[in-house]
């Protein structure tokens, strides 16, 4: 008899299992084909959750390969200029990153736009700038430019040209900084690898036809591929863009970074910020960039010898963060950001990653292999919670029935006996099933978060993704969608949901026993 329970236990778990995993996906497929993935649910979770994983979960092997240098107000200030700043100022600045043997960087990213027409007879001193940067100190360049509105190519201002009349040397490579935020929050979730252009606009990867075709690649990827020489497979999506969080220790900070808040990983890092904000203060620090950061002034001021651990062999990103420069970027783990840093984000990812990279992918139905593999784990992992926390309810109590010499009065077990309770004993019984719901809420929530960052960190799988999946199955399993479905298939075989609310009376069982 034992042996025949346990088997029909065993059977109806690996049902329910097998339920929830149908439900879960196919309310995932549906989700992503009504727009369910811009819930604000979603997003709320993916929001709280991204700091963790940036904390716990995004490794730091690539963070000190990348400096980010900046035109602020500390480098207008000492150089006297106003922005925008002359193509000379340009010239001059850019030739300092190079200036010294010792701290010559890996390459060189402007995420300057020369698109605009203006007159500046110092055009010339900038062409020849970039001309000798990438061929006399042997620096790529990779120039930021946006696409043209007749023909879509990228495009920069006439009197700047990437390759010279009558010479085989090219001078930099355009490279798209294109920002395509999240439909619903806005937030820098995906990172565009490349873009070509259709007769319904732009669409992101390889074009087809890539002669006819206007297309181009991110600043991040053609970094990857042209100076990291890195292989990152066949394209599909985009990326999922995974944002870091603990930020390097750095002592020659520029003025902008004085007063930020260091990046540091802490266990009270693991309470979501949104229950933190309760305790702590409102006017907190801004949490400083991921990515060692210095001022463009300070070039001019620092010695080769300081500058080499910041420069040499580093991949640099050159930005702008000055008023009236509109270049910004939401970034779920920093907030509003200055765009640069989301390049340098990107090719972070990609240096970590490689062609492992995560995706920016849909759930699909049948799922793709990226998607079903963390998501079967998921959803096991969560099943699994769920058994624990009915079998931590099994000891609530009532399992004392089964003792010798405990009767079945209410008292010992109130909620075998809902008509006869007392006022109190409602109380009492009310308080224990709060107690038991709290209690199991609380192991899920915490065991989703862990896993969350866990299987974004060991497979393709972006955050939105993840969060869609641990969320959806949650969401499943909470509103007994598997017993429900279970029990209109097979009624007959199915147990009560709750088992503690249809135990018989010991004295019952034992007048069975004897008939």
């Amino acid at each position: 008899m034992l042996k025949l329970n346990l088997l029909t236990k065993l059977r109806q778990g690996a049902t329910q299992l097998a339920i929830l995993i149908i439900v879960s996906f196919t309310m995932l497929w549906l989700g992503d084909k009504i727009n369910a993935s811009g819930m604000v649910l979603t997003r709320f979770m993916a929001r709280a959750q991204a700091p963790l994983t940036a904390q716990f979960n995004y490794p730091a092997q690539a963070r000190d390969q990348i400096t980010v240098v900046m035109y602020d107000q500390e480098f207008l200030k000492t150089s006297g200029s106003a922005w925008p700043i002359s193509y000379q100022d340009h010239a001059d600045a850019l030739l300092r990153l190079v200036a010294d043997p010792g701290a010559q960087p890996k390459a060189i990213m402007l995420d300057i736009t020369f698109g605009q027409e203006r007159n500046d007879p110092t055009l010339a001193a900038l062409q020849d700038a970039l001309c000798s940067i990438q061929n006399d100190y042997k620096v790529p360049v990779f120039l930021a430019a946006l696409p043209s509105p007749e023909d879509g190519r990228l495009k920069v201002r006439s009197g700047l040209n990437a390759e010279l009349p009558g010479k085989a040397q090219t001078c930099f490579t355009l490279v798209g900084v294109d920002y395509v935020p999240d439909a619903l929050d806005g937030l820098a979730w995906s990172y565009q690898m490349s873009r070509h252009l259709t007769d319904s606009g732009w669409q992101p990867g390889v074009a087809p036809d890539a002669g006819r075709q206007p297309a181009y690649r991110s600043a991040a990827m053609a970094i990857a591929q042209d100076a990291a020489r890195l292989d990152l497979g066949p394209e599909t999506v985009p990326m999922a863009l995974v944002w870091g969080h603990n930020s390097p220790t750095q002592t020659d900070k520029p003025e902008s970074l004085l007063h930020c808040r260091p990046g540091q990983s802490h266990l009270k890092n693991l309470v979501p910020g949104v229950l933190r904000q309760i305790w702590e203060a409102s006017s907190q620090l801004p949490l400083c960039p991921y990515h060692r950061t210095l001022s463009m002034a300070q070039l001019g001021v620092l010695s080769e010898a300081e500058l080499a651990p910041s420069l040499a062999g580093k991949f640099v990103f050159v930005g702008a963060q000055v008023p009236g420069y509109n270049d910004f970027a939401n970034s779920p783990v920093h907030g509003l950001t200055p765009g640069i840093y989301m390049h340098a984000m990107a090719l972070d990812n990609l240096l970590t990653y490689q062609d492992r990279y995560k995706l920016s992918a849909e759930w699909t139905m049948p799922p793709s292999w990226d998607l079903l593999k963390p998501g079967l784990l998921g959803i096991v992992v969560v099943f699994f919670v769920h058994l624990v926390a009915n079998a931590l309810k099994g000891l609530s109590v009532c399992s004392k029935l089964h003792l010798p010499g405990w009767g079945s009065t209410p008292e010992l077990c109130p909620s075998c006996h809902p008509e006869s309770l007392s006022a109190g004993q409602q109380v009492r019984r009310f308080l224990i099933d709060a107690a038991f719901w709290l209690a199991q809420i609380t192991l899920q929530t915490i065991v989703a978060m862990v896993l969350i960052g866990w299987l974004q960190a060991y497979f393709r799988i972006g955050m939105l993704p993840v969060v869609e999946l641990v969320g959806m199955t949650l969401v499943t399993e909470g509103l007994q969608f598997v017993e429900k479905i279970q029990a209109f298939f097979a009624p007959a075989t199915v147990d009560p949901p709750n088992h503690l609310t249809h135990l018989e009376p010991v004295s019952a069982v034992t007048q069975k026993g004897h008939s």
